[in-house]
């Protein structure tokens, strides 16, 4: 192969590279599959043994995070904590300048190794930058023969690229979590409003029911009147426990989100008189964040009342469950006579599925309905579950 041919297929390669560098970075929940991924390419594109990224804390003195490619996970298991920033990394988060070393261990810096860390003598740190902040660093070690000018290059190239894509996704982090601040002090303050109609209102409600129906006891009173009355309060606790589930399930706090959808599965199907009604997940235990929790709990609240007003069905079927480590499902099916989604969602005057949309939008999920006249409907929402390891409110 010619030297043009290997400059044109080494060109092909870093451009491969970069153009999954914004998508991956934006899509991932936490980013560190896209680094990973992005490591893995850098380290095979210029021959390196190893490769890793290291991404600056916000004051740029330390490391926030640090991801690897070529190690095995006995090895990192055996090199031990994820370094902070010393030694070498922490001269680069100083530098503007890429730092190319024939043999690491010879230079200043070089302290702070770990004991059990692989041999690397061939150095190559390119600092991430973006306009005058140094967001972290690229650094590749042990390529046979050293590293080239070229290799210093392409990586520099590279580091330009992911600078602005780790801009854009720190930008989204924040978008994020000022979206869940909100969402979480909505939902504290429906919350403390729920709280008090239960321990307020609704208690003296009860009481006056309880004191009626005592005095309707005792004095053998069959007064139509008397009678009227105690239906109004005994629909007015129903109402204000409608409320109160309105503004805030309380099930969510005693039984947290699954044994919460659990009891209002059940509820909807003896309101709705279906068939069957099942639940079936595989979160028993598990802990999310309030707006996750609350998110999924509305749009699961939504479907299940559209589906008692309008579905005319039968049967009915709710499941919660992992995708994968990264990904929450909720899916609802009913077999009722069916709807066209598109002539819904075009009709403002349903605030519902416009209201399930934006919950699912704001924790940057997906909601898909799947329906026809006369063929059921099938809800599927999906949520992004690491969410709430980087927002946890609670």
């Amino acid at each position: 192969m010619q030297d043009n041919d290997l400059k044109t297929s080494d060109d092909a390669r870093l451009r491969g590279v970069s153009d999954h560098i914004h998508s991956e970075m934006l899509a991932s929940l936490t980013g560190e599959e896209a680094l990973q991924q992005f490591a893995e390419s850098a380290r095979k594109l210029i021959g390196a043994r190893y490769c890793a990224i290291g991404i600056a804390r916000a004051d740029g003195e330390e490391l926030e995070e640090f991801l690897t490619a070529g190690l095995t996970h006995e090895q990192e298991a055996t090199i031990g904590a994820k370094p902070h920033g010393g030694g070498i990394l922490g001269l680069l988060l100083q530098r503007t300048t890429p730092l190319r070393l024939e043999t690491l261990g010879t230079h200043p810096s070089a302290v702070g190794i770990p004991p059990h860390h692989p041999p690397m003598d061939s150095f190559l740190g390119v600092p991430i930058r973006y306009q005058q902040t140094i967001l972290g660093s690229i650094y590749l070690t042990e390529k046979p023969g050293g590293f080239t000018e070229g290799d210093e290059q392409t990586i520099l190239a590279l580091s330009m690229h992911l600078a602005v894509a780790i801009r854009n996704w720190q930008l989204l982090k924040r978008q994020r979590s000022l979206v869940a601040g909100l969402i979480t002090a909505q939902e504290e303050e429906r919350r403390a409003v729920a709280y008090d109609l239960h321990d307020g209102l609704t208690q003296y409600v009860m009481a006056a029911h309880m004191h009626l129906s005592a005095f309707q006891c005792v004095h053998n009173h069959d007064d139509e009147d008397l009678l009227l009355g105690l239906q109004y309060l005994k629909d007015a606790v129903i109402e204000s426990r409608r409320l109160i589930n309105g503004l805030r399930s309380l099930a969510l706090d005693d039984m947290g989100l699954a044994g919460a959808l659990a009891q209002l599965v059940q509820e909807e199907k003896q309101r709705a008189g279906w068939t069957d009604a099942d639940f079936l997940h595989d979160v028993e235990g598990e802990r999310f964040s309030v707006p996750l929790v609350t998110a999924v709990y509305r749009v699961a609240q939504e479907a299940l009342t559209n589906a008692r007003k309008h579905a005319v069905a039968q049967r009915i079927q709710v499941t919660l469950l992992r995708e994968s480590d990264h990904v929450l499902i909720l899916s609802i099916s009913d077999d009722g006579m069916g709807f066209d989604p598109k002539g819904i969602q075009a009709d403002d005057k349903h605030i519902g599925l416009h209201g399930m949309t934006e919950r699912v939008r704001l924790l940057e999920g997906t909601l898909l309905i799947e329906s026809a006249p006369g063929t059921g409907t099938q809800l599927t929402a999906s949520f992004p579950a690491p969410y709430h390891e980087e927002l946890l409110s609670e």
